[in-house]
């Protein structure tokens, strides 16, 4: 029996779909140690201060963009195309800590401006000094799983951060024992959580790797190379970020903190549909890359598509169970406090629709990334425009389907740019399988209150 298992688990080793699935089993554990977070916080804080928490989680989030300037992208890219991984993560390391430095000399300024009553940080005064060190190792974290990646090593990636959840798990437990004690730091408690679980495990995944950072590899020629591809993608990854959370930034800045609580426990995309989606695509990126550049485009198409209807296959029933027990997951999860939060929940569970795949990644495996930027544009400010339109004439939970059209309308021109939307309406949306999901998913959306009172 034993040798069974260990022949079957041997069998995965040598699968795309077993690494997409290790991929996204560790990105499923840092979303669980977050959710985490977010339990005993929700128990302990009241709205307001749950509210600043996550508030300053969405903050930490927005700079992760905002600084990279699209290195960890184009870095992925060259590593797919040309090798050289020691000489690129050289660079790109530097230019982490560069972006980093020149994070926390903007932050320390407004400190010093909030010490002399010209700004007001509130609760961010002095905490916010660690921000950009947590942009720092949550780069060179994402750039570092690209690199095993490429070297086709996922499980050598995946064991090392599970020895490094345990810690961070433990220390969460002791904070969480003690939390009274503690409480006037919940935000500091956060922002250090974030720093374990990207941090630690870094020194570990460079030795594995052998990877030689050296500034005798600093060549301001790859740099200009990684940041011609990569700034694109910047900016369409900044506004991407800008897009799925303009209805946040809305509430933030016309709603107290109490009201953004309840809005932001209710309008959260679940991050395993997103890990989920971001394993697999970045699994097959490399080959992607090399079937362009080889001319080999149908068989690219068919290998996205394969890859989007396996992802749809396990995010899909998933939606539908979070839709169908949307109230009890919520209670339990947060407190019966959130009852507000929960027709915004299931409206965002719409957007997990599109996370079975990264739209736009044949544009990027082409090279022509100042497409993605155009079109991400684009939607920010449709999304944008619907989200003001809807928050003022309808109701709070409204705001919500402009995320919901936006990431719809970007998806379609994505796939029509790419010469995919024939294919995609043929070989996915009318794939039997899917086409029942997808249905059952929106009657259950539709119905919700009736289907609940049967459970």
């Amino acid at each position: 029996m034993l040798s069974k298992v260990f022949v079957f688990f041997q069998y995965l080793k040598k699968g795309n779909s077993a690494s997409s699935l290790m991929l996204a089993l560790t990105q499923s554990v840092i979303a669980f140690i977050f959710l985490l977070v977010d339990f005993i916080f929700s128990k302990k804080l009241n709205q307001a201060q749950f509210g600043t928490w996550k508030q300053m989680f969405f903050i930490v989030n927005l700079m992760v963009p905002i600084l990279s300037f699209g290195i960890p992208e184009g870095y992925k890219y060259y590593i797919a195309k040309e090798g050289k991984r020691d000489v690129f993560f050289s660079n790109a390391f530097f230019m982490f800590i560069f972006s980093g430095i020149l994070g926390i000399s903007f932050i320390i300024i407004l400190n010093f401006l909030h010490a002399f009553q010209l700004v007001n940080l509130n609760e961010y005064y002095i905490v916010s000094i660690l921000f950009p060190i947590g942009f720092i190792v949550f780069n060179l974290n994402k750039s570092l799983r690209y690199s095993y990646i490429n070297a086709s090593r996922v499980w050598s990636n995946t064991k090392i951060l599970s020895l490094f959840f345990i810690p961070t798990i433990l220390i969460i437990l002791f904070f969480s024992t003690f939390i009274e004690e503690f409480l006037d730091y919940y935000l500091w408690i956060g922002l250090l959580i974030y720093l374990l679980i990207f941090g630690l495990p870094l020194v570990s995944l460079i030795k594995n790797l052998n990877i030689k950072i050296s500034f005798s590899y600093f060549n301001v020629g790859e740099i200009k190379k990684m940041l011609r591809l990569g700034i694109p993608l910047y900016l369409a990854t900044f506004i991407g970020f800008m897009v799925i959370n303009t209805d946040k930034g809305i509430v933030s800045m016309f709603e107290d903190k109490a009201t953004f609580a309840i809005f932001s426990v209710g309008a959260i995309e679940i991050p395993i549909f997103a890990m989920l989606s971001a394993a697999f695509s970045q699994q097959i990126y490399p080959k992607l890359v090399r079937l362009v550049n080889e001319n080999k485009k149908e068989e690219a198409k068919e290998l996205w598509i394969k890859t989007t209807i396996q992802v749809s296959y396990i995010t899909y029933p998933m939606i539908l169970i979070l839709m169908i027990f949307a109230k009890p997951i919520l209670f339990f999860i947060y407190s019966d406090l959130y009852g507000e939060s929960i027709v915004l929940f299931q409206i965002y569970l719409l957007v997990g629709l599109m996370r079975n795949n990264y739209y736009g990644a044949l544009i990027t495996a082409s090279g022509h990334t100042k497409y993605i930027t155009y079109y991400s544009l684009l939607t920010l400010i449709t999304n944008l425009v619907l989200s003001l339109i809807l928050y003022f004439i309808y109701v709070l939970s409204c705001i919500i389907y402009g995320s919901v059209f936006s990431t719809l309308i970007i998806a379609i021109l994505q796939l029509k740019h790419e010469g995919l939307l024939n294919m995609y309406l043929k070989k996915f949306i009318l794939n039997k399988y899917i086409f029942i999901l997808i249905t059952l998913i929106l009657i259950s959306f539709i119905y919700y209150d009736q289907i609940f009172e049967l459970f």
